[in-house]
Parts: structure tokens; C-alpha cells; sequence
């Protein structure tokens, strides 16, 4: 969960920041797997560490789909039209 206190982010945003000045798409991922990395040698090499590890990632996956993508996309799909009457049906059961 990203929803750490207000004082633990001031102290690791400034960190975050003089990463990303300007970075690829390449960079990011050799960012991310490199703290994965350094979590993984300090809480040592273990199939516990990997689990922890590989489910973190996957839960900040599915946090920015729910928070960023999926709204995105809700806002695309209103614009521009559903893709099938599938999808149109699903439209009209959240309005």
C-alpha cells in the first residue's frame, strides 16, 4: 500500500526526485528492478524475500490501473464511444 504518513514522504520524496530529473523508460525499469534488488540482498535471498517482493509489485500494478489507468480509460471510452455492445452495456449500468 503507497499510503505511508506525510513524514515518511518528506523525508523519501527528495530521494525520489533527484532520480527522476530525467529519466527513459529503460532507466525506470533498471530504478525499480534495482531496489528490488537491494531489499532482496538485505532481507537476504530467500523463496519468502522473492514472495514479498514479486507481490508488492504486483500490488502496485494493480494500484495505478485502479487509481490512473481505469479512470483514463473511463474518460476515453465517454469521449470517443464503446469498443462493442458489450462494452456499451456496461456503460449503462454504472450511469
Amino acid at each position: 500500500m503507497p499510503y505511508i504518513p506525510e513524514k515518511r514522504r518528506g523525508q523519501l520524496d527528495p530521494e525520489i526526485d533527484k532520480v527522476f530529473v530525467a529519466i527513459s523508460d529503460g532507466e525506470l525499469n533498471y530504478t525499480i528492478t534495482r531496489i528490488c534488488h537491494r531489499w532482496i540482498i538485505r532481507k537476504k535471498l530467500k523463496y519468502f524475500t522473492l514472495v514479498r517482493v514479486m507481490g508488492c509489485l504486483i500490488c502496485v500494478m494493480f494500484e495505478l490501473y485502479r487509481r490512473v489507468a481505469a479512470p483514463y480509460e473511463d474518460k476515453k471510452r465517454m469521449k470517443n464511444g464503446p469498443v462493442s455492445d458489450l462494452d456499451a452495456k456496461t456503460m449503462e449500468d454504472v450511469r
